[in-house]
């Protein structure tokens, strides 16, 4: 699920969770109706702001989650042991969670929300303030879920992680449904390479209009942007086209179709 902000997706989340009423309709998680202000125990959550006890270490806050959860002796032990490792959080499990910097402290509420295997797992914005090899790791995990028939529902702006992780795209513009579609579906149906070329002197004369293929094109500091139906058709007949202006081609770069771009399309900026 994406959007720009204020579109209503941390709202939506809230509503499925049973934090906020549906003021519209009624929300439903495996079959059952949920109640305002109960979390169905079915549910994981992670919002936006970390959630921790800080006074406790991060192996008693996984524990004290697991519990409010229904777990509890060997079963709640093992489990907070394999969130520690899942998460890379052994060296801090015994810390307290006030001295947890920014990205282990949201690792740690990301663990809580997977610690009782929930059958609907829902992640607000979870890869704000990770860096590279945290987010690999709850990527992979989401991943692993999504395999085991966990169903996941994601916020993010970062795209890349909606394109990797997401069989379906939901897109919301002020609280409204713009688009609900397969991924791979939308990506097809409305996706469109970009062509970069660098040019040389001159290059702010070239004109691509009558190539067949070409949807729009434009000329910015000397870098020719087109957006082709099908670079590998149409590219050849550009290069050809600036041959016979005598422009000279340096960089050349072909960008796949990418949900970014689609909801640059889909959702107007103004």
């Amino acid at each position: 699920m994406t959007g720009p902000n204020g579109s209503g997706k941390s709202t939506l989340l809230a509503a499925i969770a049973g934090w906020l009423p549906a003021t519209k309709g009624q929300v439903r998680v495996l079959g059952k109706p949920v109640r305002a202000g109960t979390v169905p125990l079915e549910v994981g959550l992670a919002i936006q702001e970390v959630t921790l006890y800080p006074r406790l270490t991060g192996r008693e806050n996984l524990s004290l989650f697991g519990f409010m959860y229904g777990l509890h002796g060997t079963e709640l032990d093992a489990r907070a042991e394999e969130m520690l490792e899942r998460f890379d959080l052994g060296r801090w499990a015994g810390r307290r969670a006030s001295t947890y910097s920014a990205g282990v402290a949201r690792r740690l509420h990301l663990a809580i929300s997977f610690i009782h295997r929930p059958a609907v797992l829902l992640l607000d914005e979870p890869t704000q303030a990770l860096d590279p090899l945290a987010r690999q790791v709850l990527l992979q995990s989401v991943a692993e879920l999504l395999g085991q028939g966990t169903a996941v529902v994601i916020t993010s702006m970062n795209l890349a992680d909606l394109e990797q992780l997401a069989h379906r795209v939901l897109v919301l513009v002020e609280g409204e449904q713009r688009v609900h579609e397969e991924t791979a579906r939308l990506v097809h149906r409305l996706g469109s390479a970009v062509v970069e070329v660098e040019l040389g002197e001159g290059g702010q004369d070239v004109d691509l209009d009558g190539i067949e293929g070409v949807l729009s094109w434009s000329v910015e500091e000397l870098v020719l942007k087109a957006q082709v139906a099908n670079p590998a058709r149409t590219l050849p007949a550009i290069l050809q086209r600036l041959e016979r202006k005598g422009l000279i081609a340096g960089r050349i770069e072909v960008r796949p179709p990418s949900l970014e771009q689609l909801l640059l399309e889909l959702v107007p900026t103004s």
